[in-house]
């Protein structure tokens, strides 16, 4: 199956899927989603780990998957078990603690030269995708929450799908201004604002009473996600860069890894959760 195949076969079966778990399935906060939430921050943690340790001094896998999975495994108890959404505060203090404890057993080999690398990727692994991923989970108490996540994924997965449409089709004059992902085009970066701009509205027309006021709001909306999405896709491309890999790795099917499929949402969940509490007053913490 050429790539090509593989990336249609998973927009066209694989995210439906995906949503119908959210849509299907709302019992206790998404608990399914909540589950797929904890089981692919593991495997981006992992794929995290494995691409620093190309070019720096890491901790083992199973520390930093320890370190990095007590905020979002947080997050999924408070939001399922109805707990004060303060402790995440406290996790991510737990989860520094436990990278310093990690460094506070390598001193005693006396070799402090990797000292900063270990912890510098330790602090990484906490904040991405550790502390960008909780936003899915605390977003799950919020009221019509399967209504916001459809569009949420809506406006990242059509930014992502339309800027990759429209650069294969029309992309080849305009293309390597963008030196850490030189196929970006800016067809394809025009494409993927109108398509975060085709979920927001849709949303904003087939659920008025979720999206409500006036319509100036969802294009607002649209513009900051599209801007998290495409920058949090280059941030990725750069880290794969600085690293010297191609993929983050080959778990999913024409896109790479766990990292290089959920890059975008990683970035856009705290947009989206920042800009519906400013704009439609869903706040939770």
């Amino acid at each position: 199956m050429s790539k090509l195949s593989e990336r249609l076969f998973l927009f066209f079966l694989g995210i439906p899927l995906f949503i119908a778990t959210i849509l299907l399935v709302p019992h206790f906060h998404y608990i399914i989603f909540q589950i797929e939430i904890i089981f692919f921050s593991i495997l981006a943690i992992i794929e995290m780990r494995i691409m620093l340790s190309k070019k720096m001094a890491v901790y083992s896998t199973i520390q930093m998957v320890i370190a990095g999975i007590i905020t979002p495994l947080t997050a999924v108890c408070c939001a399922v078990f109805s707990i004060s959404f303060r402790f995440i505060f406290f996790a991510m203090a737990l989860s520094a603690i436990v990278i310093l404890f990690y460094e506070f057993i390598c001193s005693f080999s006396g070799q402090f030269e990797k000292s900063l690398e270990r912890i510098s990727s330790g602090f990484l692994v906490i904040y991405y995708p550790g502390f960008f991923v909780l936003f899915l989970s605390i977003m799950t108490v919020w009221e019509h929450a399967g209504i916001l996540f459809c569009i949420f994924f809506l406006m990242v997965f059509g930014c992502d799908s339309i800027a990759w449409l429209l650069g294969i089709l029309f992309g080849k004059g305009n293309r390597g201004f963008v030196p850490a992902s030189p196929n970006k085009s800016l067809v394809g970066f025009a494409g993927g604002y109108a398509g975060s701009i085709g979920g927001s509205l849709a949303g904003y027309f087939l659920f008025p009473e979720v999206f409500s006021g006036p319509i100036w709001k969802m294009f607002l909306l649209a513009f900051f996600i599209a801007t998290a999405a495409i920058i949090g896709d280059i941030a990725e491309s750069i880290l794969k860069r600085a690293t010297g890999i191609k993929d983050s790795g080959s778990f999913m099917p024409g896109r790479g890894g766990i990292l290089d499929s959920i890059d975008s949402v990683l970035l856009s969940a705290p947009v989206f959760y920042i800009l519906c509490d400013i704009l439609f007053g869903f706040e939770v913490l």
